[in-house]
């Protein structure tokens, strides 16, 4: 069967199926040396064994449960969205935010992304570069779509820090790059950091230190495996100056404990989330390119050290109706 663009209900036995076509039309093969056959709206094949399609009148009266599976389904996901933008109120109005996105309030020329931090020292509206808008957690929420090279959202954020949290809801179509940007700063300034996955499922933080060979490079271990792809999942790094220790999580659990040894302040200054610009390196450099494969529909950047209960909490709020929603 290829779908045409279509609504079609399959009913499978041993050895008999039938196709419904309840909209659209579906090109029907009944075995590999027969012609295609158009199964239109309302209509529908039944295949008996080695004998050849029969039409039949198409039942959605069969299907009913799982039209009405469907319709509760989409009247469950609206609670928890309708909750999450509840919850986004208040984180909006964190005197510690510095940045909030959540891909929902592109401006009108498509280009300028609003950033929602109420009381934020945290700089302009961001600029999106080449990103497609697709579907988010739930069918209503937005998300932004990386899928060129050239994908990216250029932000700037002035000041100096002590401590830093980075968390952001992204579905990984792929890690196509030795390292995936997640948030980077520009080059290689003294005190800027780089938030990425590796090309094994590991999420990373780099922090450049004083002298750019004075740098740290913290792991986890490799948790975004293949059977994450495709996932909503919410990742949290937080950089603490004061306790000289880096968490990061997933999922609202910490799964990576590191000690800092560079001291702040930190810096962010000009930044891009899902790319990064190199800023004085060769541009024919295939490492330079860090570019990240798939969908991001929320980004928070606090200035100050978020413990591991708040961590759980921006999760509880903002996950799906299960913990892991498959992307389609």
């Amino acid at each position: 069967m290829t779908d045409l663009g279509t609504s079609f209900g399959v009913e499978v036995k041993e050895n008999r199926t039938e196709l419904h076509g309840f909209k659209g039309n579906v090109e029907l093969r009944a075995g590999f040396r027969r012609g295609a056959e158009n199964v239109g709206e309302g209509s529908g094949a039944l295949v008996d064994g080695s004998i050849p399609a029969q039409r039949i009148a198409a039942n959605p009266v069969a299907f009913a449960s799982l039209f009405r599976l469907q319709e509760k389904s989409i009247a469950e996901d609206a609670v928890p969205y309708d909750q999450w933008r509840v919850a986004n109120e208040q984180i909006n109005s964190d005197p510690f935010l510095l940045v909030h996105f959540n891909f929902e309030s592109l401006m009108p020329s498509g280009w300028q992304l609003e950033n929602l931090a109420e009381k934020a020292g945290g700089g302009p509206d961001a600029i999106v570069v080449g990103c497609q808008g697709g579907e988010g957690r739930w069918p209503k929420k937005r998300s932004l779509e990386f899928q060129s090279v050239n994908d990216r959202v250029r932000l700037n954020v002035p000041g100096e820090f002590d401590a830093l949290t980075f968390t952001a809801w992204i579905c990984v179509k792929g890690l196509d790059r030795k390292i995936n940007s997640l948030f980077m700063c520009d080059g290689f300034r003294p005190g800027t950091v780089h938030w990425l996955i590796r090309n094994d499922g590991v999420p990373g933080l780099t922090v450049i230190g004083a002298d750019p060979r004075n740098h740290q490079i913290m792991t986890g271990p490799p948790v975004l495996t293949l059977d994450k792809f495709g996932m909503w999942l919410h990742l949290s790094v937080v950089l603490d100056g004061p306790a000289k220790q880096v968490v990061q999580y997933l999922n609202g659990v910490p799964v990576s404990h590191k000690a800092l040894k560079i001291a702040p302040p930190f810096r962010i200054g000009a930044a891009e989330l899902g790319n990064w610009n190199p800023k004085g390196f060769p541009e024919d450099d295939p490492f330079m390119i860090r570019n990240f494969s798939g969908a991001m529909d929320e980004f928070c950047l606090f200035n100050r050290a978020l413990d591991a209960r708040e961590i759980r909490t921006l999760y509880g709020n903002g996950k799906p109706q299960s913990d892991m929603l498959p992307v389609h």
